[in-house]
């Protein structure tokens, strides 16, 4: 039999500095002279527990109890265990329902008292890990100080770097305790993969070629039922890519490799790392993945069903020049983009003579280019990482820096090159390569 696994949170919470966290409300009023009128709580006294029948993509089952006293909420036990078996692998609920809905033994379970805590971390520290249960133990207390972080606001949290999953998965665990706790409602609560509803994730815009994709898709009984991926055209808001004659003329146009990519979307287990491109769908799939991993996060936390994708997809991206300038100088960008919220990183250039030298790092080229125009290579990266912090994402808002109007230029040049392109569909494996713009000869 699996040795199940239970992730103690209640001394998180002590090193977190608190253990229960009370719904923000209104300042209270002043007290008057008479008496005080009886509290108005949301929330009803009592424990309330939720868990997951279907295990997330690691193997592992979440569950969380919370108590609530006064509407001050207290995360009693919360973590992750091993799948009892492959019963759960099929989403079928009934096979391991019961498995995933029972308490954890009264040996390892979490206890409000940090003595009692403290005691049950030691006994489950004792025991052999594997790398699975390791992985789950640290993730459960980052998701946990990131709640706390946020003061329970669910909708502040951000996900845990290659710990989404069970992050969006704590998220909903707590609305459906809290919503259960409102309700009065004490019984056990088991969820499925995803929150039934209808979901549907649009691109922010049409790309080149005039087409907007979409995904619209329905959960019932936590799986996806039902799922349409198609593009609208810009000219005919009726019309779908699948369904264009003028592009489905042979055996492999969109209306073959747009449902072939849901296909294998599904065959991969919900994964969308593991979806293979079909033939002459490279693009498409990539498009895809930008429709559904925002949607996915929403179907697993119970957030909202209709939205619209993010512009650029989430990574870190480089951009150079193909060449060196008439000085030596090879200039490079580095960005970071985080729900399309772009962050410059790195702003500088190679030397040809060395190209382990940095701009930045040559104290006599600084000294020149100080006394010439009181402006050095690294003031003007602070001076353009403040005018982009301004610009709202967009380089043509970028104002130049006096004194390095060719260094403002090429920065503007790079960033808006991996906007326009590489940021668009996430490939940031390799440096993007920049052209440099050709002056105009002095006539």
């Amino acid at each position: 039999m699996k040795k199940i696994l239970s992730l103690l949170l209640a001394a998180a919470l002590v090193a977190a500095s608190f253990s229960a966290c009370k719904r923000e409300t209104e300042p209270a009023e002043p007290p008057s002279s008479s008496s005080e009128p009886e509290p108005v709580y949301v929330y009803q006294d009592g424990e309330y527990s939720v868990s997951y029948a279907v295990p997330a993509i690691d193997r592992t089952l979440d569950y969380l109890t919370i108590s609530v006293k006064d509407d001050e909420i207290t995360i009693e036990e919360y973590g992750m265990k091993e799948d009892p078996g492959p019963a759960s692998q099929t989403g079928d609920s009934s096979a391991s329902g019961e498995a995933v809905s029972t308490p954890a033994s009264s040996a390892s379970s979490a206890s409000s008292s940090a003595e009692s805590t403290a005691s049950a971390s030691a006994d489950s520290s004792s025991q052999a890990l594997t790398t699975a249960e390791a992985e789950a133990l640290e993730a459960a207390q980052l998701i946990l100080e990131e709640y706390n972080g946020v003061r329970g606001n669910l909708d502040k949290m951000e996900p845990i770097k290659d710990q989404e999953e069970h992050t969006y998965r704590f998220i909903r665990m707590m609305r459906t305790a809290l919503e259960s706790a409102e309700a009065g409602d004490q019984k056990s609560v088991t969820l499925g993969k995803y929150a039934d509803g209808t979901y549907k994730s649009t691109m922010p815009d049409f790309n080149s070629d005039g087409w907007k994709e979409y995904v619209e898709l329905t959960v019932k009984d936590g799986l996806i039922d039902t799922i349409t991926y198609d593009a609208i055209g810009k000219d005919d808001p009726a019309s779908r890519i699948t369904t264009d004659t003028s592009l489905n003329s042979g055996n492999q146009g969109p209306s073959y490799y747009y449902p072939q990519i849901v296909t294998n979307f599904i065959e991969a287990g919900d994964d969308l790392t593991k979806v293979m491109s079909p033939t002459n769908g490279a693009s498409a799939t990539k498009s895809f993945s930008k429709l559904m991993n925002p949607l996915l996060a929403n179907m697993i936390s119970g957030g909202e069903k209709e939205i619209i994708a993010p512009r650029y997809v989430n990574g870190t991206y480089r951009a150079q020049f193909t060449d060196f300038d008439e000085n030596g100088w090879k200039d490079y960008v580095v960005i970071r983009i985080d729900s399309d919220k772009v962050t410059i990183k790195e702003f500088d250039a190679i030397s040809k003579a060395d190209e382990t030298k940095l701009k930045s790092q040559d104290t006599e080229l600084a000294a020149k280019q100080k006394e010439k125009t009181g402006m050095t290579p690294e003031k003007a990266f602070d001076a353009l990482e403040k005018n982009w912090n301004g610009a709202d994402n967009d380089v043509t808002k970028v104002e130049n820096v006096a004194g390095a109007t060719v260094s403002s230029n090429n920065f503007k040049l790079l960033v808006g090159q991996i906007l326009a392109t590489a940021a668009l569909e996430g490939d940031n494996e390799a440096t993007l390569e920049v052209e440099r713009i050709a002056s105009t000869p002095a006539k």
